[in-house]
């Protein structure tokens, strides 16, 4: 007899046992029921309270949210809420519970039950952004109601159904369920890892049970054949894996090469402009240099005449008072036009060396002049110079980088307008502080104007419209680098006909100062000090010798073992002022000698230089401690380092 045949024979047994299955689903279905009614409840409940606390979450004040959360003395069933920030922190709560006592709420499902409360977690999204969380709980009585009316209906019928399907369970049991059982056996040792479990399948049986072993058997065959094949792929797969991991580390090393690469020719770029540009400006700078020098040399023939005059007039017995005016005149103009030399000498000085782009807190004002003194000779010819130069906070950058994008835009401004009209053209150079406190620098020119295409590739690398040789199309480019880079902008504006302004604007430094020049202090009497000038040419020895002269007692060697001869044989100074850049015994070797038998007084050497043009030089200036003065020395700063030596 088939098993179909069987089970035609206990259709009736099998009737019953449904109906006996129904009678306990059926009170389970309802209890699930109560059960969402319950959550849904609670979470809309949870949904109106959330809006209600919103505000006060979003202004973090407990007393409005503690103040939502006690309307919940009308809810029936409510038994805890607690409020809580973003961070976690509860920000009121309303009778709160013991927190070892909540459970935790992840995942997706906002509701869980735990010690006979129904508890409750949604997020509070304020206007502003933040997010919060609120958690209630409510207390299952009306559930337990529910369920109990469940219960009672069901109770009745399930008890007479149960004894009613008894016998058919027994039949089940005894034609279905052992051979499905065998087969659960042999399925449950072989997921354990049995791999002779197949064996004992029934597979002799000429009923469904024997049919169904046997598609069992030969599903597990198969399930072998495709395992076998799975690990083969995992193998090979792994294998692909570590090749692509080992490629792809190789193509990062690549890429990290290439933008460290990238980053110095960037850095590369900039010094390169700077150094173009002072090239260009050569010419100009010569004559700006050669103009001061000119009446400098004049000067100082003309006091070399009036000197052997008033030497004359001395000798006749005629009073030198009218000479004496011309030659004071003469020193003073001699003295400006030395200034100037100096100026524009340091400027250029700063401008073309390299540098690391260290930032500190800087004017823009003085960027804007050094930019002008280079760019002077430029603009003259073609434009009247304005200066508009107000109020402005110090911003945090590099004085040479910033130099170097106001002479790109200074010479810009020169070349856009022709030669031999400068009475009728301006470039106007501005410093303001704009609404918001930055520092606003604005060059103006009135000259023949950008239209809009040129205008929308201004900035591109390489762009210009200059001729061939007059220019690299980098400047501005790197100029919006070097700007953007400090956390700035740069904008344009310009009309055909009209000129073109160009405004960089840069945030204000922490320090939150206005860029105003300290008053000189005013020089105090200082105790006379013994001094020693080494420097290789005697004329510029002398000539410190002259200025501290009048103060102190000033002796001069003209190199460094002249000095330490001097030194040894007893000789005391309070200060020494030495050159760096000496033939023969250098500054710094001078320095080490004397470090080694008077340490003390080597402490007390400040050392003068041209320009640190060796290596060996600038790395001596960046590891020593001492003081360093630039020529042509800068007197007032030479005077306030030795006016201190017996300090």
């Amino acid at each position: 007899m088939t098993l179909r045949a069987r089970l035609v024979g206990l259709c009736g047994l099998l009737g019953v046992a449904l109906s006996l299955a129904l009678l306990v689903y059926l009170p389970a279905q309802m209890d699930a029921q109560s059960r969402r009614w319950v959550e849904s409840r609670s979470l809309g409940i949870a949904h109106l309270l959330s809006t209600a606390t919103e505000a006060a979450l979003d202004f973090d004040d407990p007393v409005s949210a503690a103040a939502s959360l006690a309307s919940l003395d009308a809810t029936r069933g409510a038994a805890y809420a607690v409020l809580l920030r973003p961070d976690g922190s509860a920000l009121a709560s309303w009778r709160p519970p013991d927190p070892a006592s909540l459970p935790e709420i992840q995942g997706g499902d906002p509701v869980a039950f735990h010690g006979g409360l129904i508890h409750v977690r949604i997020p509070v999204m304020t206007r502003t952004g933040h997010t919060g969380s609120l958690r209630l709980g409510f207390d299952l009585q009306e559930l337990e109601e529910r369920r109990r009316d469940a219960r009672t209906t069901v109770f009745g019928m399930s008890v007479v159904l149960v004894f009613i399907g008894l016998a058919g369970t027994f039949g089940i049991g005894t034609l279905l369920v052992r051979p499905l059982r065998r087969m659960t056996d042999v399925a449950q040792r072989i997921t354990a890892g049995d791999d002779h479990a197949a064996r004992d399948l029934p597979l002799g049986r000429g009923d469904e049970a024997g049919a169904m072993a046997t598609a069992f058997a030969s599903m597990l065959r198969r399930l072998y054949e495709q395992q076998l094949r799975i690990n083969s792929l995992n193998d090979d797969l792994e294998q692909r894996v570590a090749e692509r991991t080992e490629a792809l580390e190789h193509a990062n090393r690549e890429i990290a090469l290439r933008l460290s690469e990238l980053s110095r020719t960037q850095e590369q770029l900039v010094v390169a402009d700077r150094r173009i540009s002072v090239g260009r400006l050569a010419a100009g700078v010569a004559h700006e240099i050669n103009n001061p020098l000119a009446f400098i040399l004049g000067n100082l023939e003309f006091l070399s005449r009036e000197v052997a005059e008033l030497r004359a007039r001395a000798g006749r017995g005629e009073p030198p008072e009218r000479g004496l005016r011309e030659i004071a005149t003469a020193v003073e103009q001699a003295a400006e036009g030395a200034e100037r030399v100096r100026h524009i000498v340091r400027g250029l000085k700063a401008f073309s060396r390299d540098d690391d782009d260290a930032r500190a807190p800087i004017s823009l004002a003085n960027a804007l002049e050094s930019a002008i003194g280079m760019a002077a000779h430029e603009v003259k010819h073609r434009a009247r110079l304005v200066r508009s130069i107000g109020e402005a906070p110090l911003v945090e950058a590099s004085d040479v980088r910033l130099t170097q994008v106001f002479l790109n835009l200074l010479v810009n401004a020169a070349q856009a307008i022709p030669e031999g009209a400068s009475e009728r053209n301006e470039i106007r150079v501005s410093l303001r502080t704009d609404e918001r406190g930055w520092a606003v620098a604005e060059v103006a020119d009135t000259g023949a104007g950008m239209p809009p295409e040129v205008l929308s590739r201004l900035f591109e690398p390489f762009f210009t419209t200059k001729p061939m040789g007059e220019g690299t199309g980098l400047g501005l480019s790197i100029s919006r680098g070097i700007i953007t880079g400090l956390g700035g902008s740069i904008t344009v504006r310009s009309e055909v006909g009209s000129g073109t302004t160009f405004s960089v604007a840069l945030p204000p430094s922490a320090w939150q100062q206005l860029a105003k020049a300290p008053p000189p202090p005013e020089r105090a009497a200082v105790a006379r000090a013994r001094l020693l000038v080494v420097d290789d040419e005697p004329l510029v020895a002398t000539a410190v010798r002259r200025a501290l002269a009048r103060h102190h007692d000033v002796e001069v060697a003209n190199s460094g073992p002249d000095a330490l001869e001097r030194i040894r044989r007893g000789e005391r100074f309070d200060r020494i002022l030495c050159d760096l850049m000496m033939p023969g015994m250098s500054g710094a070797e001078f320095h080490a000698e004397l470090s080694r038998f008077d340490g003390e007084l080597a402490e007390r050497v400040t050392f003068m230089t041209g320009g640190a043009f060796t290596d060996s030089a600038r790395d001596f200036l960046e590891r020593s401690r001492q003081p360093c003065l630039e020529k042509p020395l800068d007197l007032q700063q030479l005077r306030r380092i030795v006016d201190g030596a017996r300090a």
